[in-house]
């Protein structure tokens, strides 16, 4: 056999196992089991829990809720639209446009209460399709079954919205990627209040801190050193934003800071106070979900701020905000 017909034989084989591995993925991935036989029974007391994890703790509005126009620092919801879901924008953080799905019952009406919950902890559709791990569902997986289920029932509750957003397009090997992600769920009991550094730790990454304030790759996976900040947000004017050191360093993090300053800074950024602030692209803007935090309350941010104070400090100074280059 000549040398060119090997390695066009070699080339043909290579080929093939590629197609292959691919025809695999697909078939054997996501490896989550099926949704539960669940029936969340929607007590007004779980209604509420609901709202203040999705509108607060959870900040899933921040990613569902289309936000008011024209832009408003922090991006703030549009109350009238709780959950109808928007677009989330593209580069620098993501490789195309990204669509949050509406939630309301105009959307969710016909799935179970089982398929929401895997949705939820596991990361995949009805159809078991991977969801785009923007949604922190790899952190989700450890939420408290409780917390799930009252989220469940909050967004039953909400009056439907008749909103149709496109679905996500993913270039490869994205798609391939993302269906190695979604996996059945480890859930934690909450941590009580008296337990507050244990609270801490599971608000930590429930509430995406350590998802934001953790440099990532374009996958969504953790690269760099936990909650030493530095992960970029592309932002409407077209600067961008990056997460901030929040390591108890004294200097280039928040180890200065005490409880009640920490809390204050939440409490500091009320949807009111942010509608009135509109920056232009040169000024000062972020992604952090400012507004929903500011409405958790002061044992939780108390909690965050306990159990910050127990991990390594690291010396970053992080430059928070670059605007757009001029034209």
């Amino acid at each position: 056999m000549s040398f060119k017909r090997a390695v066009l034989w070699a080339g043909a084989v290579i080929g093939a196992l590629v197609v292959l591995g691919v025809v695999a993925i697909f078939a054997i991935f996501p490896r989550v089991s099926a949704a539960p036989d669940l029936k969340v029974e929607a007590t007004p007391a779980l209604v509420a829990r609901g709202d203040y994890l999705f509108n607060h703790q959870l900040a899933c509005g921040a990613c569902h809720t289309p936000e008011l126009e024209p832009h408003r620092f922090s991006r703030v919801n549009d109350s009238a639209r709780i959950a109808a879901g928007r677009r989330m924008g593209g580069a620098p953080e993501f490789p195309t446009d990204i669509f949050a799905p509406n939630l309301t019952p105009a959307a969710l009406g016909d799935w179970t209460d089982g398929e929401i919950y895997r949705a939820i902890v596991s990361g995949v559709d009805r159809q078991g399709r991977p969801l785009f791990p923007v949604m922190p569902y790899p952190f989700y997986k450890s939420l408290d079954p409780e917390d799930a289920k009252a989220v469940i029932a909050y967004l039953r509750s909400l009056p439907p919205q008749p909103v149709t957003l496109p679905r996500t397009k993913l270039p490869m090997p994205l798609p391939l990627v993302m269906r190695l992600v979604p996996a059945d769920p480890t859930p934690e009991m909450r941590p009580g209040a008296k337990n507050e550094v244990a609270l801490g730790r599971y608000l930590a990454f429930s509430s995406s801190c350590f998802e934001c304030h953790t440099k990532r790759n374009a996958r969504g996976e953790p690269t760099g050193i936990p909650f030493a900040g530095d992960n970029p947000f592309g932002l409407p004017g077209g600067g961008v934003a990056r997460s901030a050191n929040i390591t108890p360093d004294a200097e280039t993090g928040i180890g200065s800071w005490t409880r009640a300053q920490f809390i204050a800074r939440f409490r500091a950024m009320t949807p009111e106070v942010a509608a009135k602030v509109a920056p232009e692209a040169s000024e000062i803007d972020t992604e952090m979900p400012w507004t929903a935090y500011s409405g958790m309350t002061d044992e939780d941010l108390g909690a965050i701020y306990a159990y910050l104070r127990t991990v390594p400090p690291i010396h970053a100074r992080v430059e928070t905000f670059t605007p757009p280059p001029s034209k």
